[in-house]
């Protein structure tokens, strides 16, 4: 046994070695003061500190960090290789490995934490959101019997992957608590302006703005994630459109002078690196009308929407769910303002 988990170990590193360079954005650490960093112009928000964040796990976690998540039961699946869920990441075995039979424990021993992370990798590629949900578990479960916890960036990697798989399947206070333990991980060995702790503010802020509790704490740190984000990356990378759409729509979703700009930016960005024709312009454009539709403003609205909808059916094709999506939203504008129901596109 102590010659398997020996020969784990280099496994185990390079798959971690792999995700690491295809997770581009967590690997430039700069130094940056931002607590006052301004927001267009004259627009300065002060974001609340890491430690402050942190002081919140006990009130919201009681000990239950990663057992709080969703995690339904399943039926027993065949043997599956653990050599393909390696060729799967384009990584050739640098030793051999066994086949797995999920559920076992003599099997979780040989293959190690690594191997439930590709296990992982692999059902969520496939969209089996729930089977890669498991196996993350258990490669954290793994993982901390071995490791310091509090200091391990592979937990903390394996604990973004959980949260994305949580978040997926709208088990959003589980998300939540495991992106919150992977953010006490990385600032306990990164600085606070590091992209690793930016990307884990982002996801963070992303569910909890979906939750009652969180939506004002949201803002500010899709705000702090931005910061980091523009000063290491450039005003032009896509990370720093995502912040800027998701600023305007937690920090100024009240004050349309403030989050207009802000998307206008994110889908300049967005049209610079995409083209006009893009999901993600089209996204920006939906959500700068809807904005204006909170704000009675259907005749700002409705154009958007219709400009929105060109791109999803080019895209897409006009029965599509996102296509779908955006010509009921217009059809809903049509009727607020008093407009009956025209074509998909709608005309003024």
């Amino acid at each position: 046994m102590a010659d398997t988990r020996t020969n784990d170990r280099p496994v185990a590193r390079s798959l971690w070695s792999f995700v690491g360079l295809i997770v581009a954005l967590i690997c430039l650490p700069f130094p940056i003061a931002f607590a006052d960093s301004p927001l267009q112009g004259n627009h300065p928000v002060s974001a609340p500190g890491i430690d402050e964040l942190l002081d919140d796990d006990r009130s919201l976690m009681g000990g239950q960090m990663l057992k709080q998540g969703r995690i339904p039961p399943r039926a027993m699946r065949p043997c599956i290789s653990t050599a393909a869920q390696v060729r799967l990441l384009d990584l050739a075995p640098l030793v051999p490995v066994p086949t797995l039979c999920v559920g076992s424990t003599v099997s979780a021993d040989v293959i190690g934490w690594g191997g439930y992370e590709a296990i992982g990798d692999h059902e969520r590629s496939v969209g089996n959101w729930s089977e890669a949900e498991q196996a993350y578990v258990k490669a954290i479960e793994l993982l901390e019997r071995t490791a310091v916890k509090d200091h391990n960036q592979d937990l903390a990697g394996l604990l973004n992957k959980l949260g994305v798989t949580r978040y997926t399947q709208k088990d959003f206070a589980g998300a939540e608590a495991a992106y919150r333990k992977a953010l006490r991980i990385y600032t306990s060995t990164q600085a606070a302006e590091d992209l690793r702790v930016a990307d884990t503010l982002h996801v963070l802020a992303m569910v909890l703005f979906e939750q009652p509790h969180g939506r004002d704490l949201a803002g500010a740190l899709f705000f702090r994630a931005w910061a980091v984000r523009e000063k290491v990356l450039g005003p032009d990378h896509l990370a720093v459109a995502e912040s800027l759409h998701r600023m305007a729509l937690s920090l100024y979703r009240d004050d349309l002078s403030k989050a207009v700009p802000l998307l206008l930016q994110a889908m300049e960005i967005r049209e610079r690196n995409h083209g006009h024709a893009h999901p993600s312009v089209a996204e920006t454009l939906t959500a700068m009308a809807g904005l204006y539709e909170a704000h009675h403003r259907q005749d700002l609205a409705i154009p958007l929407y219709q400009t929105a909808l060109t791109i999803q059916e080019q895209v897409f094709g006009p029965n599509a769910t996102e296509t779908m999506q955006v010509r009921n939203s217009l059809h809903m504008a049509h009727r607020e303002k008093g407009i009956p129901n025209e074509d998909s596109k709608g005309q003024e």
